[in-house]
């Protein structure tokens, strides 16, 4: 069945691969920046954390994100409702052992960058790490993130984490996404 699945999804990815999800833009390269789910959490180590970001072509907030131990480059993007990975990310998980069948919720239809609808599955994310200055950390547990087909499309953060994080301003003079206090 985890061989089916692969297959699957390889195949999903493949066969939409050009389809258009976010436009042109790629991620920065990923290079080290720093010295409604059941059962979401949230947890914060320090009463505030700086985060690093920089802005994309596009505006959008890029941080460095850790998915279940997994390091990955996100855009921070008000308008994806949910954390989305691109089914290239996915594969890199699942080949590491850090997504399995356990983890598969479903499929839902999904609308995105251009405007048509696509199927897309969703499995949960245990451990979203999102790294600050000073070894300060924000940690989210059981995430639930889509995976877009589109190997090509950008990995975002959306609202079902950005709800979900304590009082946060951007801070565009120093580049950090500054958050206080307990959610």
């Amino acid at each position: 069945m985890m061989k089916q699945r692969f297959l699957t999804v390889v195949f999903v990815a493949l066969s939409v691969m050009l389809a258009a999800c976010g436009g042109k833009e790629k991620p920065s390269p990923r290079v080290d920046v720093w010295g409604s789910n059941d059962g979401l959490r949230v947890s914060m180590d320090a009463p505030k954390i700086e985060v690093p970001f920089k802005r994309t072509g596009g505006d959008l907030a890029e941080i460095q994100v850790s998915l279940n131990g997994v390091p990955f480059n996100m855009w921070w993007d008000t308008g994806a409702s949910m954390l989305c990975i691109s089914s290239l990310e996915f594969t890199k998980m699942y080949k590491e052992g850090r997504i399995t069948d356990a983890d598969y919720k479903g499929e839902i239809a999904t609308s995105i960058a251009d405007g048509s609808t696509v199927k897309s599955q969703v499995y949960t994310i245990r451990e979203v790490d999102i790294q600050g200055m000073g070894d300060k950390w924000l940690r989210l547990y059981n995430v639930d993130a889509v995976v877009s087909g589109n190997s090509n499309a950008p990995s975002l953060i959306g609202q079902n984490v950005i709800q979900q994080l304590p009082k946060h301003t951007f801070n565009e003079s120093t580049g950090m996404i500054e958050f206080e206090g307990q959610r």
